[in-house]
């Protein structure tokens, strides 16, 4: 009866052992976070989030500030579509049909003056503080 009883002792102790050797792993920290190490394609989903739940608005955006904007933005755009037009003319007097082999062109402070040697246009451009030359083919 000792034997049956040492039997079932050692046994009970070694389904214990075995139990716990079995849920036992090697733990392993894996951030989330790309900021920290994570996977970078969780990137725009952690965004999302945080752009969701997030509930504090910018003290600068207000309804006159996006009218102010709206002005600006269409200011903006008239300028850069005049300047466009001043561009699209100064490159036809320099690579037109009646292309001038030199000449001075002055826009808003800036002076550019081109001159056309041997095979090249050699542009300068002033804006008063600084000067910048470019050099091009000539077509």
């Amino acid at each position: 009866m000792r034997t049956i009883g040492a039997i079932l002792a050692l046994s009970a102790v070694g389904l214990t052992m075995a139990a716990a050797s079995a849920g036992a792993g090697e733990l392993k920290y894996r951030p989330v976070n790309p900021s920290f190490g994570g996977d970078p394609f969780n990137s725009s989903h952690l965004l999302g989030i945080a752009n969701a739940i997030n509930k504090f608005e910018d003290p600068k955006s207000s309804t006159t500030s996006s009218a102010t904007d709206a002005t600006d933005s269409f200011a903006n755009t008239i300028q850069a579509s005049v300047l466009s037009r001043v561009a699209s003319q100064i490159a036809d007097q320099i690579y037109g049909e009646n292309a001038k082999t030199s000449g001075t062109a002055s826009v808003g402070g800036t002076t550019l003056q081109w001159v056309q040697v041997n095979g090249q246009i050699k542009l300068t451009l002033n804006n008063g503080k600084s000067t910048q030359i470019i050099e091009l083919p000539a077509y």
